[in-house]
């Protein structure tokens, strides 16, 4: 689960007060005042300790057409069983297919039991999942996080994911709240506490509450960096502000 605690984005308290609750700072946006910690309270801290980031902990076997796993050592730690299988656990975990359903394997032998039409990478604490052609998400334990009833999802950045109904993209935070109702046409991730979106043929920005901060005028527009985006009018390429101010435009 997450929780958000008003502190200074500056200085070590958002830090500390992750360290103090078993978890860790997933968003410490530079121009605001809320940090968001992620705690992973589903999980005993011994198999969080095991299951953090790092280099490859196991190896893929085969044997059968089936794939399994060993350990360093080359002990078998979880038995030849699964079809396929994606990813290096370079974060932990690989994702396993099992008679055509998706689950997780984690590095310690710890599974998520295949069960899902579909599955994604975790992001912010959360993976987006597929069952019966819509998308909701799980977390780390294998909850269900947010029920699916999605027709398409992205992953999560900065405390929301953008989500399709009725063919329209809106956003959601992580109790799946709808905090930017399906209005558009396409949208791309957060980025600097900002998203585009495109509103029939044109681009635009929107903040965190789904308030438009920045109309659609553009033709097109990438997502902000540095302070920046970069934009396209009239066959013209520049960069605004997130004042939505043009700084600079191709002559």
């Amino acid at each position: 689960m997450f929780i958000k605690q008003e502190v200074p984005a500056h200085g070590n308290r958002c830090r500390l007060l992750a360290k103090a609750m078993g978890g860790e700072v997933v968003m410490m946006p530079r121009r605001l005042s809320v940090c968001f910690v992620l705690l992973a309270l589903a999980l005993p801290p011994a198999v969080r300790a095991a299951e953090k980031k790092g280099g490859p902990s196991l190896f893929e076997i085969e044997e059968g057409g089936r794939i399994g796993f060993i350990n360093g050592s080359g002990k078998v730690v979880v038995a030849p069983q699964f079809r396929s299988a994606r990813g290096d656990f370079g974060k932990g975990y690989v994702r396993v297919e099992q008679d055509g359903k998706w689950g997780y394997l984690w590095n310690t032998g710890r599974t998520i039991t295949p069960r899902y039409d579909d599955n994604d990478d975790f992001s912010e604490g959360l993976a987006r999942v597929r069952v019966n052609r819509q998308w909701g998400f799980v977390d780390q334990s294998g909850r269900e996080a947010i029920k699916p009833r999605f027709e398409d999802a992205g992953n999560f950045s900065e405390g929301l994911a953008r989500v399709k109904l009725d063919d329209r993209w809106g956003f959601v935070d992580i109790r799946g709240k709808l905090v930017a109702e399906p209005r558009f046409k396409d949208v791309d991730d957060f980025s600097e506490g900002l998203a585009r979106v495109r509103m029939e043929k044109k681009w635009g920005f929107i903040d965190r509450s789904g308030k438009l901060v920045i109309e659609p005028r553009f033709d097109d527009a990438d997502s902000f960096a540095g302070g920046l985006a970069k934009i396209k009018m009239d066959r013209k390429t520049g960069y605004v502000n997130r004042k939505g101010s043009i700084v600079w435009m191709e002559k």
